[in-house]
């Protein structure tokens, strides 16, 4: 069964009548992570399999993540995820794997390795990565970000489609040429 994790008020979409739209955000089986370190954030695609299925459903977390060979960051979870390993051969920068069963690997450098790593997923662009992750241990935070397949959106039959979208990482609603967010509130 499908958990809904947030419902997000009601947006009203016509000032002359009462109808509402009940935006509904469903996290369970989103693909797309944060990942945040300092004060930079980095979106990341999960892999469509059952690590990275495990790995969502560990979200939100904050972790410290340590220093290895220039290269990586990691940390080792508490519980153990799925694995599926192989040899990648060439690591590359961006690269979120799972070494072992618990301990994720955030990679900010490219390079050659006959290490087994079980695939979690990739930071989309990993441009200025290795400088956010620093020389040192590091807090990284790894959360669901909001992607309008999240979204569903019910409206009555009798009224037009409302466009979903995202605008500067933030999902907003478009009805007749009006902007909302959906918390409900007309962006101006």
């Amino acid at each position: 069964m499908k958990r809904i994790l947030f419902f997000l008020a009601a947006v009203c979409l016509s000032a002359a009548a009462s109808s509402k739209t009940l935006v509904a955000y469903n996290t369970e089986n989103t693909m797309q992570i944060n990942v945040i370190a300092g004060t930079k954030t980095f979106t990341a695609t999960l892999a469509d399999s059952e690590t990275g299925r495990a790995f969502a459903q560990l979200l939100p977390m904050t972790v410290t993540m340590t220093e290895l060979n220039g290269n990586e960051k990691y940390h080792y979870l508490d519980s153990s995820l799925p694995t599926d390993s192989y040899r990648p051969g060439t690591i590359h920068v961006g690269d979120l794997m799972l070494y072992g069963n618990n301990c994720v690997v955030l990679f900010y450098e490219t390079f050659s390795s006959s290490y087994s790593y079980t695939r979690i997923g990739s930071i989309d662009n990993p441009a200025g990565l290795a400088a956010a992750l620093g020389s040192g241990n590091v807090s990284v935070r790894f959360e669901k970000s909001a992607t309008t397949e999240n979204l569903s959106v019910q409206i009555p039959s009798n009224q037009e489609p409302t466009t979903k979208f995202i605008k500067n990482g933030q999902v907003y609603l478009k009805y007749k040429g009006t902007m909302y967010n959906v918390q409900g509130q007309e962006i101006k």
